[in-house]
């Protein structure tokens, strides 16, 4: 191995496990069988990273702090400064193009390099970053096993027609793999959602993506009464659920993701996003303000409330359920095994 391959090994971020809070861990059975899976997860939606800012955020078992800065640049890095130890995201900012620490002062470039200090030379200090990826206004970062670099994209997501207009998200005590099971779980859809859905074809695994295909009858939480939806779904790894739904009776598209992002041992941070072109048009208050109000926006806002109840009555399940490795399927649950076999190659 040569010297460059030692330092990106030195320099890669391993997250690790932490205690959780005790009503979190209970979910799973008390049991926690599932590791943390490699793939790209959801850290925030670009308007919450703006140039100049600073933020924390929880990821499997640490703190990542991501920073944009004042040319556009985005970085995903670990929290702590290698010199002393001081959290950059309490108190650290953004000068220029440079990340500077709250204690001393110590400026890291965008590669993590340290360029500058107030006491004269720098030391040959690095800072440990993530692979960081925005698409369609939406910032992943990679979780690799070993030293793995990214080998595939987060490419499957609702393209640029689209931007986030209304979005939903809450803590859960359960694992990405257990929430993007139920997109394959057809049957408990009738039985929890009182959703009549029909799948449309078997699930196509395609490396790290799986697609799904499905048709449900279901009612928005506004009074646009019972409505067809038809939906594509692409899995792209554990992390993210992407798709577009189209609205029959409405007459309209929209983006939609779901993203599950583990931030403690059995615990993950749940998001939905739904998207719209009207949001992408709405540049300044007046076109926001007119957008709202467009179709395609209140049946944006409808959709996202409509699939939050939906996740607050699976959460009431995933939350206390565990983790079942050999399940007894029915027949008709084929698609499960189907995805469970996919689900295996993102782990060691």
């Amino acid at each position: 191995m040569n010297r460059q391959s030692l330092a990106r090994l030195r320099n890669r971020v391993r997250p690790g496990g932490v205690p959780v809070r005790a009503d979190l861990a209970m979910g799973g059975g008390n049991r926690v069988p599932l590791p943390y899976p490699s793939g790209w997860f959801c850290l925030a939606l670009s308007r919450e990273v703006p140039a100049g800012a600073v933020v924390t955020r929880r990821f499997m078992g640490r703190d990542v702090v991501l920073y944009r800065t004042r040319g556009g640049v985005l970085r995903a890095v670990d929290a702590y400064c290698p010199h002393l130890g001081a959290h950059l995201g309490a108190g650290g900012k953004v000068d220029g193009e440079h990340l500077v620490c709250p204690f001393h002062y110590f400026a890291f470039d965008t590669e993590g390099s340290c360029v500058k200090t107030p006491g004269g030379a720098p030391p040959r200090a690095t800072l440990a970053q993530y692979a960081v990826r925005e698409r369609g206004k939406v910032i992943y970062v990679w979780h690799g096993h070993e030293a793995a670099e990214p080998d595939w994209e987060p490419s499957e997501t609702p393209d640029d027609r689209f931007a986030p207009a209304a979005t939903w998200s809450t803590l859960l005590a359960s694992h990405p793999q257990e929430v993007m099971e139920s997109f394959v779980d057809y049957q408990h859809q009738p039985i929890v959602h009182n959703v009549a859905l029909r799948e449309v074809v078997p699930p196509v695994a395609e490396g790290p993506l799986l697609r799904i295909s499905f048709s449900a009858a279901i009612r928005l939480s506004v009074r646009l009464a019972t409505i067809t939806v038809d939906q594509g779904v692409t899995l792209s790894g554990p992390g993210l659920a992407s798709g577009e739904v189209t609205l029959r009776q409405v007459g309209t598209t929209l983006g939609v993701l779901l993203t599950a992002t583990p931030v403690g041992p059995w615990q993950t941070h749940l998001r939905v996003v739904v998207m719209t072109d009207a949001a992408l048009r709405a540049d300044s208050p007046r076109l926001r303000k007119a957008a709202s109000r467009s179709v395609s926006a209140v049946a944006g806002q409808a959709l996202v409330r409509t699939i939050a109840h939906q996740m607050g009555q699976d959460a009431r399940i995933w939350n206390r359920k565990r983790y079942e490795p050999h399940p007894q399927l029915t027949p008709g649950e084929s698609a499960i095994d189907h995805y469970r076999r996919w689900m295996r190659q993102f782990y060691p």
